[in-house]
């Protein structure tokens, strides 16, 4: 038997298996950071290290032959996927043969590009910021970090330069930088360099990081004489005809070349680097949802079906999730639509049609959410609109965690000798507002888990509460004739509650309750950064009214439950708990498929009920009807067993 004490551990595990998700996937992403970061060092500093078969600078070329070693080891620890994987060791093991044997500097360029392309390629690194980065913040994180060493302008002479050996970079050096791409910008700043007073900037958030790098790499075009506004009317005609990925990962070089290398093409260079969109543009999780749709397209242009697919989930996930409260309080419907939109993208992408259909499709859906964007421009969040969409999003989650919580503490009452089992019930409820008040205040890390991760966790939650509830359904509904109620409340009940094997309600209490708690958290963090500083309050006080209006609703039920006859109150309620149960198997599988875990086939009609966990796909309605067909097969076996047992 498990020990009391031992409850608040149970409630734990949910959160210690994500939070070793999150753990164990940073130290990976490190890892393969840190391969593609020496990558690109190794390719740019060799020639300085070798040339023509001669070694020019000894420390530099043992520089070299360590980094190779080291590339290879840290690749061979990553477990990267079996086939693809012995390719790309086998690469960086010639990598590592060409550096020892001081071959052409081409050759080792080449195959180190390669090798790092390839290394993104199959773990699915992300390359590119999930939105468009700032330069007003990247100058603001370079004067608090960077201007000690690298100077006011960036000319590597700032007051702490003198005897730094090597000297800091220059970044108005145009053969230094013309060469260099925002993402290994990127990289030297997460990182760090070895040997260098160039330190890692660990606390640097990933966007800070991002916002730094494209400063950087805008430093030289700032010393320039340019035409600002027609600069500005050219970044803004660019903007989203090519891809953030593209600016992110590609030289000035690389990017000219791309553009053309005529006066208008250098233009349009300098207005990408030079500018980012306006500070409302760049944080507006719209643009997010953008910036993903365009390198969905370009993926699935180039043939990279798998990519494609993960940037057209990102799109929903990062983009469009987590203004959808918002968008469903102007318009439900038209949130209906959008959602559709983003799904038939993704369903286009997963059946492989030709790419001009993919592009029919997200061209339909950049053009409904640049009508959300404007809906949400038009509609700004005020301070009873923030009440009420928070005191709607409380109540509509609290109902739903509410109504079972309230038919188990219905049973428990009025069943005798039950009444023990109550501080269980209730602990574990009220376990899981403790820990949804304590997220809220940790609502940074929560926000930080991927949207991918949030999406599994709710899905794999309502999944678990799925299953308890088809058992608590079923032996209700098992109970409630009268012989075996009778048979229940002298044999099972008292021997259950005098060994006091109630773990399982508590536990089952915290999950209903929890579930609900964690979805409101990510809906009430979107509303808090649309409010304005002044009026936050108004989110607290709608969650209160929320609260005392479920607490009302909850006394009223509590108080006729009771004057219902208990088995009649077992019947009623094991067809609730089952309606619950199909709605949740619903929302889990919607969850899942949102993340990415499951195929996603559209039903021929469009129909979406949300309250109802009713879907436009064949996944999700199969396995509310699959569900609802063994609980009913289930329920029919027990009533022919019990008539054949009243017969004899």
């Amino acid at each position: 038997m498990i020990s009391n004490h031992s409850i608040p551990s149970y409630f734990l595990y949910v959160f210690i298996f994500f939070s070793a998700l999150q753990i164990s996937a940073k130290d990976k992403d490190t890892s393969i950071q840190s391969v593609i970061h020496l990558l690109d060092y190794l390719s740019k500093d060799y020639p300085t290290a070798v040339r023509d078969g001669r070694v020019l600078d000894k420390a530099e070329y043992a520089e070299m032959q360590e980094f190779s070693a080291k590339i290879f080891n840290l690749a061979k620890a990553i477990n990267l996927p079996s086939e693809s994987g012995q390719s790309i060791l086998s690469d960086l093991n010639d990598l590592k043969n060409l550096v020892q044997d001081k071959a052409p500097s081409k050759k080792v360029k080449d195959l180190a590009e390669k090798s790092k392309w390839a290394i993104i390629k199959v773990t699915g690194y992300e390359v590119a910021p999930q939105n468009w980065p700032g330069i007003s913040n990247g100058q603001s994180l370079y004067l608090l970090n960077c201007v000690q060493c690298h100077g006011l302008k960036g000319a590597g002479n700032g007051s702490l330069a003198i005897g730094l050996k090597p000297a800091p970079a220059n970044f108005l050096n145009d053969s230094l930088m013309s060469d260099l791409s925002p993402f290994e910008a990127y990289n030297t700043v997460k990182l760090g360099v070895e040997g260098t007073a160039m330190r890692a900037f660990t606390e640097l958030s990933d966007k800070e990081a991002w916002d730094l790098a494209f400063y950087v790499k805008s430093l030289r075009f700032q010393k320039q004489k340019i035409d600002s506004v027609n600069l500005k009317k050219i970044f803004n005609q660019e903007y989203g005809n090519i891809s953030l990925k593209e600016v992110a990962t590609l030289s000035d070089n690389e990017l000219s070349n791309k553009l053309g290398s005529d006066m208008q093409g250098q233009k349009k260079l300098k207005a990408l680097r030079a500018f980012s969109p306006s500070e409302k543009l760049s944080q507006s999780s719209l643009s997010i949802a953008r910036d993903y749709l365009y390198q969905a397209l370009a993926s699935y242009k180039n043939g990279n079906k798998d990519e494609s697919r993960q940037k057209a989930l990102a799109a929903y996930l990062e983009g469009i999730e987590p203004v959808e409260v918002r968008l469903k309080a102007n318009d439900p419907e038209f949130t209906s639509q959008l959602e559709q939109k983003m799904m038939d993208v993704r369903q286009t992408i997963e059946q492989g049609e030709n790419p001009k259909e993919v592009e029919n499709k997200i061209n339909s859906a950049l053009s409904t959410i640049d009508s959300a964007q404007k809906m949400m421009d038009d509609e700004k969040i005020n301070y009873w609109l923030s009440f009420f969409l928070s005191a709607s999003i409380m109540l509509r989650e609290g109902l739903e965690a509410f109504l079972i919580i309230a038919l188990i503490l219905a049973l428990i009452r009025s069943t005798p000798g039950a009444k023990k089992a109550l501080p269980y019930i209730h602990g574990g409820w009220i376990i899981a507002i403790l820990m949804g008040v304590a997220g809220w205040f940790l609502s940074d890390w929560i926000i930080g888990i991927s949207g991918q991760n949030r999406e599994i966790m709710e899905g794999m939650i309502s999944l678990i509460a799925v299953i308890v509830l088809a058992f608590v359904g079923f032996w209700l509904h098992n109970h409630s004739h009268s012989k075996k109620w009778k048979e229940f409340i002298e044999k099972k009940v008292v021997a259950q509650l005098k060994g006091e094997k109630m773990i399982g309600l508590a536990f089952f209490s915290f999950m209903v309750v929890f579930r609900e708690a964690f979805e409101s958290i990510l809906f009430l963090q979107a509303i808090g950064l649309e409010t304005q500083a002044g009026d936050q309050s108004s989110i607290g006080f709608g969650v209160l009214a929320a609260f005392a209006l479920i607490g009302l609703i909850a006394f009223i039920f509590l108080k006729y439950s009771k004057k219902i006859p208990v088995r009649l109150l077992f019947r009623y309620s094991s067809w609730i708990i089952t309606l619950l149960a199909v709605i949740l198997i619903g929302k889990g599988v919607h969850a899942i498929q949102e993340a990415g875990w499951l195929s996603i086939t559209g039903f021929p009609v469009t129909l979406k009920i949300d309250w109802l966990g009713i879907y436009p796909t064949l996944e999700s309605l199969v396995s509310q009807l699959v569900l609802l067909g063994i609980l009913m097969l289930l329920y029919y076996l027990s009533n022919y067993r019990n008539r054949v047992i009243k017969i004899k």
